[in-house]
């Protein structure tokens, strides 16, 4: 399984004037700094909680389909954009979509076949035959619940984003390990992990 990055957020879940007002910094000296900071620590975050925190297009790449149910790597998911398959000689077909449901409510989400339908029958191409192209992550306004940030999300990525500005260089402390991830951080993001992937 691979899973690719088709677009890349545009919109950070913190904005720098947010950022700025966390880190009580006044001037635009290191406003170039801060939005660097705010990618990194999203990204991070991305990474421990296995989650797309930022709105983004991804696609998720198997080498066929599974026998009962595909399952997406980070949630939440906002809608699918396709899903193709190549068969033995590289002919790429798309599935029509009123063949399959998506219960995209589900972290992580699923889709399965629609009711008397099946996963379409082919020899695929050796690796990376399947294709689901989706776009996941919060957003930072709307009104639907299932995909605007939490609360708890948003102020584990203020504290990463103060701890990586305040810290510049690695941060190296006598007889212990440094953390990847500062524990109050961490505790925040803890809860929003997806294990089953």
């Amino acid at each position: 399984m691979t899973l690719k990055i088709i677009t890349a957020p545009t919109v950070e879940p913190i904005l720098i004037a947010e950022a700025k007002k966390h880190l009580r910094v006044i001037s635009n000296d290191e406003d170039t700094l801060i939005t660097s900071i705010i990618k990194v620590a999203r990204q991070v975050a991305e990474n421990f909680t296995h989650r797309a925190i930022a709105s983004q297009t991804l696609e998720y790449i198997i080498d066929d389909f599974p026998e009962e149910v595909i399952t997406l790597p980070m949630p939440p998911v906002e809608s699918i954009t396709s899903i193709k398959y190549k068969n033995s000689e590289g002919v790429e077909t798309e599935w029509d979509n009123t063949k399959y449901i998506k219960f995209l409510d589900s972290e992580p989400a699923k889709i399965v076949p629609a009711y008397g339908e099946s996963f379409p029958s082919f020899i695929p191409y050796p690796i990376g035959a399947v294709k689901i192209r989706y776009v996941a992550g919060y957003k930072t306004g709307g009104t639907d619940p299932n995909i605007i940030i939490p609360e708890a999300i948003k102020q584990a990525l203020l504290l990463l984003i103060g701890h990586y500005f305040e810290n510049r260089e690695i941060l190296l402390e006598r007889g212990h390990i440094p953390k990847t991830i500062p524990f109050s951080a961490e505790a925040l993001l803890y809860s929003y992990k997806i294990w089953d992937l």
